[in-house]
This record gives C-alpha cells, sequence and structure tokens, in this order.
C-alpha cells in the first residue's frame, strides 16, 4: 500500500508540475500566397501573382466593366483564410485588399490593368495622335497650311470596341478651329473627351512604329502640288544617308516605311544567326535627322526620336533587399543567386570604383565541403536539393517592346585564376587551364523555366545560347556573350557592350518566362570546373539599341 501510494503522489506531482508549464512554442511561419485567380472577362498568369510585394495583377479585357469584375475562385495556400471575400463582383477601379492569415496575417492587394484600344486619325495627319486618356483628350498634327475649318477624320475610337457611342458623330465634326468636344459613352460610364487638331511645322514624323521587328513608317507633309517626294534618314551623328521609297496617299499625304536590313553570319559553333543593320529601320530611344527633296528641290530639313526601349528590373544593383543578395532565392521574381547555408557570399551587394550609383553586385567564389561554387547572378529562381545538390531554373517574366542590339554592363574582374577545381567531365577546360568568367543574355520564349542541378554528381539540364537554338521549354531567340579570361586592370569598372545575336528574324517572346540574364565567376561551374578564388563585380544592366 505504501507504495502504491508513492506512485500516487508522483502521478499528482507531475500532473500538477506540467499544468503550470506555459505552452511558448512558437507558431510556425507559414506565408500565405495567392496561387491562382479565375473569373469572367480577364487573365491572371503566373507573372501576374507578386509573392514578394503580395498583389495580384487581373489583365481584363477591353470589354470588361472595372467596376464589375467577376472573380469566381481565388486558390490559397491550403489552410489559409481571408477576412474579406475572395469571390463575387468588385469594383477594381481602385486596388482591393485582402487579409490572409493562418498563424500570421499577410495583407494581399488586388488590382486592374486594362488596355483600351484608342485611335484618332485625320486626313493630312503627320504623325500619330497624342491620346491622354486619364485627360480625356486626343491631338492631331496637320501641316501648317492644312485649313483647320475642314478636316475629315478617317478614325476615332474612344472606348471598348463594340459597346461605345459617340455624341456628336465624328462625320458631324469637321471644324478644328477650336477644341471640339465629344460625349464617349460605355457601361455606365459617361466621358467628356476634347478633341484637337493642330499645326506643326514637322514636316515628317513617326506614324506608326514596331520596335522589335525594326519597322516604321513616316507621315510626310508636303505642299499641294508637290508631284515628286524623297526622303532621306540617317542616325543623328553618322554620316551615310539612306533613302527610302515615298508613297502617295489617296488623301494627297506621302509616306514612308523603313524597314531593316539582317546580316547573316555564323557564330563559333556554326549556326546561322543575324543582326541588324544599325543604319536601317527604327530602333528604340533613337534619334533620326531627315531631309526632303520636294519636286526635285532641297525641301525641309528636321528630326525625330523614337520611343524608349525596355528597362531591366532593378538592373542597377541598388536595391539591397533583392533576393540575390539573401539566401531565399525560392520565389525571385527578378535577380537570384545561389547563395545558400553552406556559401551565403556568392552575391553580395557591394562597391567598386567606376560603378553606377552607389552599389554594384560583388559574386565571390568559394569552396564549401571541397565543391566549388562559383559566384553567381541570374535571372530566375535557386533552392536546394538535399544537401549537396543546387538547382537553379532560369527565366523570368518580361514584356518587350524593342528588340536590342546589345546588353550594356559594367563589370570588373579582380581575379581570374587557374582552375584549380575540376571534379566532372564535359568543361572545355580543366586543371591547372586558366579560368574564364562569364556574363550572358538570351531572349527566349519558354512555356516553363530550364532547370540546371549541380553539385557533387554530375550536372543536368547544362545549356549553352550560342550552341543551340531552343532548349525543351522552347526557343531561344537571341543571345549575348562574353567570355573574361583574365583578370581586369585599371582599378574602374570596365563599360561592356555586348552584341545581340538573333536565330530568329521575326518571332515575339509571349511565353511564360522570356528573359535570361547570367553571370558567372566561372564559365563552367556547373561541371565543378573552376577557381575557387574568383572575383567579379557588376553594375547597370541596360539594353543597348
Amino acid at each position: 500500500m505504501k507504495l502504491l501510494r508513492s506512485l500516487l503522489l508522483l502521478v499528482s506531482v507531475a500532473l500538477g508540475t506540467a499544468s503550470c508549464i506555459d505552452n511558448n512554442l512558437p507558431y510556425p511561419v507559414v506565408p500565405i500566397q495567392v496561387l491562382s485567380v479565375t473569373g469572367e472577362g480577364f487573365t491572371v498568369g503566373n507573372s501576374d501573382i507578386d509573392l514578394e510585394k503580395r498583389i495580384v495583377t487581373l489583365h481584363l479585357d477591353e470589354t470588361t466593366d472595372i467596376s464589375r469584375v467577376q472573380i469566381n475562385e481565388v486558390k490559397i495556400t491550403e489552410g489559409g483564410e481571408s477576412e474579406q471575400p475572395l469571390t463575387g463582383t468588385f469594383d477594381l477601379r481602385s486596388p482591393y485588399y485582402v487579409t490572409l492569415s493562418l498563424y500570421q496575417e499577410y495583407e494581399w492587394q488586388f488590382r486592374a490593368e486594362q488596355t483600351i484600344e484608342r485611335t484618332f486619325t485625320v486626313e493630312g495627319q503627320i504623325g500619330a495622335a497624342e491620346i491622354d486618356p486619364v485627360q480625356h483628350t486626343a491631338t492631331a498634327y496637320v501641316g501648317a497650311d492644312t485649313d483647320l475649318s475642314q478636316i475629315h477624320i478617317t478614325a476615332l475610337k474612344l472606348g471598348p470596341r463594340g459597346i461605345t457611342t459617340m455624341s456628336p458623330e465624328p462625320e458631324a465634326l469637321t471644324d478644328f478651329s477650336s477644341v471640339r468636344y465629344v460625349e464617349v459613352h460605355y457601361h455606365d460610364f459617361v466621358e467628356r473627351w476634347r478633341l484637337y487638331v493642330l499645326h506643326t511645322d514637322q514636316s515628317v514624323a513617326i506614324s506608326t512604329a514596331d520596335l522589335w521587328a525594326h519597322t516604321g513608317t513616316l507621315s510626310i507633309a508636303a505642299q499641294a502640288g508637290v508631284e515628286q517626294v524623297a526622303l532621306e534618314y540617317r542616325r543623328t551623328g553618322t554620316e551615310e544617308w539612306k533613302q527610302v521609297e515615298t508613297v502617295r496617299n489617296d488623301n494627297g499625304t506621302w509616306s514612308a516605311t523603313l524597314t531593316p536590313t539582317w546580316i547573316e553570319s555564323t557564330n563559333e559553333h556554326g549556326l546561322t544567326v543575324y543582326h541588324v543593320d544599325p543604319s536601317t529601320g527604327l530602333f528604340a530611344g533613337t534619334s533620326y535627322d531627315y531631309r526632303l527633296t520636294l519636286d526635285g528641290a532641297s525641301g525641309p530639313e528636321g528630326s525625330f526620336t523614337t520611343a524608349a526601349g525596355d528597362l531591366i528590373p532593378a538592373g542597377n544593383m541598388e536595391d539591397g533587399a533583392l533576393s540575390c543578395f539573401t539566401t531565399e532565392n525560392r520565389n525571385s521574381l527578378t535577380w537570384a543567386s545561389g547563395n545558400n547555408s553552406f556559401a551565403a557570399g556568392l552575391c553580395t551587394q557591394g562597391t567598386y570604383a567606376g560603378m553606377e550609383g552607389s552599389h554594384c553586385a560583388k559574386l565571390t567564389a568559394a569552396a564549401p565541403v571541397g565543391i566549388l561554387a562559383a559566384g553567381n547572378l541570374f535571372t530566375g529562381i535557386f533552392y536546394k536539393d538535399g544537401l549537396t545538390t543546387g538547382v537553379v531554373e532560369f527565366g523570368q517574366a518580361y514584356s518587350w517592346t524593342a528588340r536590342p542590339a546589345t546588353l550594356r554592363v559594367k563589370y570588373y574582374a579582380e581575379k581570374i585564376g587557374p582552375v584549380d577545381v575540376d571534379k566532372h567531365d564535359g568543361a572545355p577546360i580543366g586543371s591547372g587551364d586558366q579560368d574564364r568568367a562569364r556574363i550572358f543574355a538570351a531572349i527566349v520564349d519558354w512555356g516553363a523555366r530550364h532547370k540546371v542541378t549541380s553539385g557533387t554528381s554530375a550536372p543536368t539540364g547544362t545549356w549553352d545560347p550560342t550552341q543551340q537554338s531552343s532548349t525543351d521549354e522552347g526557343r531561344i531567340i537571341g543571345y549575348g556573350s562574353l567570355f573574361i579570361t583574365e583578370a581586369s586592370t585599371g582599378g574602374s569598372m570596365i563599360d561592356a557592350n555586348i552584341p545581340m545575336y538573333y536565330y530568329d528574324k521575326e518571332l515575339k517572346p509571349s511565353g511564360n518566362y522570356t528573359l535570361v540574364i547570367s553571370c558567372s565567376t566561372s564559365a563552367y561551374g556547373d561541371f565543378m570546373v573552376g577557381c575557387m578564388t574568383n572575383l567579379l563585380y557588376v553594375d547597370d544592366f541596360r539594353w543597348g539599341y
């Protein structure tokens, strides 16, 4: 009995002690993410869900009522809940905010983008109209001798196709001696637009342009009665003039179409590639001179400038919060690196003489657990698959409006040494050979990211845009590549202008992933071949046109 009482006492004490223990175990950190959104009259792709900023962008069809957007399903991380409705009809003229939670709360934003094609053209117009959908103004330009009281509108579209009415009708608008007003009705919206037709002293202007195809149409002003118009143009600052055929239109105006001349060549791996003669066609962000000859006599001269090209997101390396400077690169939407728990300094924010701005990217090779980890920076994502295998998935979503001629970047190779790690077969260099760093860009049309694994086992998925025009994920449209075969000198960053070569002269990227830029302290680091002490600085990534 004494033994039984002792056991009961021990149990009682243990239970009493346990009841006094506070539950201080922290809740797990589980980010709640929006995985997909479906509904009526809009699209949401993978690239429209910004996991870092927690923003979902709905791309509305032209005829969708932005004040009544129907969302049918929103998938979020399993177990997550929302304090606000996720489905139903929403007014997305302003962003819609929701709070998603599991163990923690995360605010997400749903916003809409809608492109409505609008046109305003008049007979004898010079260049494209200026249309401001916020201020509700549209302005067309005509030659200085045009009678503004006798204007004929050839096209006017100020709202969504098929559901828009205007008052008065375009046919009733002829006198543009002063501003004209038009009421535009669609859905429940009523907009009051102001239409202007103004004189311009410019004799030549761009009326349409496709800067990916390097083509464009110029409108030309010529006095009434002129029977022959000749046009020459050149890049501002160059010597050679190019003559372009001109066409007389039915409305009495003249126009000329600029087209590029493609130059065919064979790259170092025997593949056919192309680049554009820079003195032909139209390039983004470029100024051009023109001169006219009217009925054999010298006519007006002037200049025009194309629209600016595309920016490379965070290409100045000034944002210290970029994934590439951390060890969390699985969800990167721009730059990533192979930083991990074994080698956290492969890509860090640094400084170097001659950089643009206040910071650059510093790529440092390392040799954790005796294997080579090349310093690296790329567009895509990175994660570990086990202890000794890293996975790079190349490719980010990117909207192209203009075809670049070069990739511009600043770099400085502080050290590029001989190969002192040579683990896997497949690299064109080996132990004792001079190592080489590499910077390359690829314009791709991929449905999925391209995966490369590297580590103690032989690599898989290795690729080179100079050696192939496609991968399993889709086409490689073009590339630019620079090998750095020795340490830099001079102590200041070097401006590189890397030519872009194209396998395809027409295809414009439209896939889920369309841009790859990659920098590595060892070009063949995937094979664990290179120098473990290489050091490379890069900065100011831009397209050249």
